[in-house]
C-alpha cells in the first residue's frame, strides 16, 4: 500500500493560539503504513475517492460545534468532489453493494483549566496509531478550535464501523482516553452513516442504525 498524505500537512501541529487551541482543519497526521501491521483495509476506488473529497470538509454554519452534523458541513461540495475523483482511481477494485461509511462525531465542552496542548498531542498520536494499524481505514480526522464557551468538535470518517471500533484498545487510544477523563465539563459522541445515493449523485448523512 503506498504512502498516503493528508491535506494541510504544512500546518504546524499543534499550532496553538494564546488560548492553547489547536487550529481548525484536518489533523496533519503523517499517513504512512507499515509492512509489520495486519492489513485490515485494502484500497478501493470509492474509499480513495472519498478520502480525497474529504480534504474539502468545512463547516457552513457558525454553530456547527453544537448543530446537526448533516447540516453543518459542505456535503454537497464533497459529493461533487467524490464524483470528480473517481476517474483517478479506476485502477483500484470497486466496492460492491450500497456505498456507506462510518462517521464518529465527538462534541465536548472543555474545562477552563484543561491542558489543551497535551490533550491535542495525545489525540494526534492516537489517530496516527489508528491509521497505521488499520492500513488506512481512517479516511479523515477533522477537529476545531474552541469557541468562546469552550465548545469543541472533532470528527472522523472510517471505511468500516468494525474497523473503527477495533482501535479502542490500542495503547495510544487508551492513553488519550485516560488523559481526557478530567478535561471536559461534558461530552457527547454521535455516530453517523454517510451513504452515496447514486440516483441523486450525492452523499446522505444519517444517524447510524444497525440493520
Amino acid at each position: 500500500m503506498p504512502e498516503i498524505l493528508v491535506a494541510n500537512t504544512d500546518v504546524a501541529c499543534p499550532a496553538l493560539s494564546a488560548k492553547q487551541q489547536a487550529p481548525v482543519g484536518i489533523c496533519p497526521i503523517s499517513h504512512t503504513t507499515s509492512d509489520n501491521v495486519r492489513e485490515v483495509y485494502s484500497e478501493t476506488l470509492e474509499d480513495e475517492s472519498l478520502r480525497q473529497a474529504l480534504k474539502l470538509l468545512a463547516p457552513i454554519r457558525k454553530d456547527f460545534r453544537l448543530a446537526d452534523y448533516a447540516t453543518s458541513f459542505n456535503w454537497d461540495e464533497i459529493s461533487a468532489e467524490f464524483q470528480a475523483q473517481r476517474p483517478n482511481y479506476q485502477a483500484l477494485p470497486s466496492r460492491s453493494g450500497t456505498l456507506s461509511w462510518y462517521a464518529v462525531v465527538f462534541r465536548s465542552k472543555r474545562r477552563t483549566d484543561c491542558n489543551n496542548v497535551d490533550l491535542f498531542e495525545a489525540d494526534r498520536l492516537a489517530y496516527q496509531e489508528a491509521f497505521t494499524t488499520t492500513n488506512g481505514s481512517l479516511l479523515v480526522y477533522w477537529y476545531t478550535d474552541l469557541d468562546d464557551d469552550n465548545n469543541c468538535l472533532a470528527t472522523c470518517v472510517w471505511t468500516s464501523r468494525d474497523i473503527a471500533r477495533s482501535v479502542n484498545l490500542l495503547p495510544r487510544h487508551r492513553e488519550a482516553v485516560q488523559l481526557s477523563a478530567g478535561s471536559y465539563v461534558h461530552y457527547n459522541i454521535d455516530r453517523c452513516r454517510i451513504t452515496w445515493l447514486p440516483e441523486e449523485e450525492r452523499l446522505e448523512v444519517t444517524p447510524w442504525t444497525i440493520a
